[in-house]
């Protein structure tokens, strides 16, 4: 996949990782309403991520996501919620879209597997 970035540009070291992930625009008067995308990542590092649409996003919106890392890749399942801008968006086979975005701030909290921390986490 042609991200149009060569690996020697970028500041943090890329993970493929293909993690579940909840994306949404930050609320504004100036984004468009898109509804909240279900998808899962391609990449991900310490600064931004990449993950495939079928909607049209545009670079410069500030999105919202959320990013659940199950229990094989630390001791417990872990969830971060994530404030970012959409840095790149290139089009891909099958009328998808490639969408690359920063992350500029960050929070790390345990999710637990029962029915109250998962209506919790939605609530919040």
């Amino acid at each position: 996949m042609n991200q149009a970035t060569s690996p020697n540009q970028r500041r943090f070291r890329r993970y493929g990782m293909k993690l579940p992930c909840r994306v949404k625009p930050r609320a504004s008067r100036k984004s468009a309403a898109l509804p909240e995308l279900e998808t899962e990542t391609v990449d991900v590092s310490g600064g931004g991520l990449f993950f495939l649409a079928s909607a049209q996003w545009t670079i410069g919106t500030a999105i919202e996501f959320d990013l659940d890392l199950p229990a094989h890749i630390g001791r417990s399942p872990v969830g971060i919620r994530c404030r970012g801008i959409i840095s790149r968006v290139i089009p891909q086979e099958g009328g998808r879209i490639g969408v690359g975005a920063t992350i500029d701030h960050y929070k790390i909290s345990t999710l637990k597997e029962d029915k109250q921390a998962v209506m919790s986490r939605q609530q919040s």
